[in-house]
């Protein structure tokens, strides 16, 4: 159980993993920037914790999309698809080629960078697109009847 204060890397991962319910459907979609983005909160511990979530896409580009976890105006845990370029050109960093995570760390937290975790982990071939990304991203977070909100057609391969 999260000790309401953030000591340790455990702690984030706790927070991120712990079991996470909806009280209110999440908002509509809506256009901001030439981006659709979605953002609503959902509740851990017995609603004594309160997390924003947001879901962004590119309107030019939907496989460039961001999924975040925040916590107390941290940005706990973030799930990205390709976004391997923007307006300048192509980025140096190779990680943007291919779905990958950003996951906040003690360090980043001591170094002011709350709101951009440094961790990167590979998610390739654990989601394909937005939709595929929603799903991965709920069931790390342990979010609970998100298939209500955001429902997942898998593909069925009957043997």
């Amino acid at each position: 159980m999260f000790s309401g204060t953030i000591i340790n890397d455990s702690d984030i991962k706790e927070l991120i993993t712990c079991s996470k319910t909806f009280r209110t459907a999440p908002s509509k979609p809506m256009r901001v920037n030439k981006n659709i983005s979605t953002r609503f909160s959902v509740y851990g511990e017995k609603d004594t914790l309160e997390f924003q979530i947001f879901i962004t896409h590119s309107e030019r580009m939907p496989q460039d999309f961001s999924l975040g976890l925040m916590y107390d105006n941290m940005l706990l845990y973030r799930c990205n698809g390709f976004h391997g370029t923007t307006k300048a050109g192509f980025y140096s960093a190779k990680h943007h080629a291919y779905p990958h995570a950003h996951m906040l760390s003690v360090d980043d937290i001591k170094n002011a960078r709350g709101r951009d975790p440094s961790t990167i982990i590979d998610l390739t071939g654990k989601y394909v697109d937005e939709r595929t990304a929603i799903s991965f991203f709920c069931e790390e977070c342990g979010i609970i009847g998100y298939e209500r909100y955001f429902p997942v057609n898998q593909l069925r391969f009957d043997v």
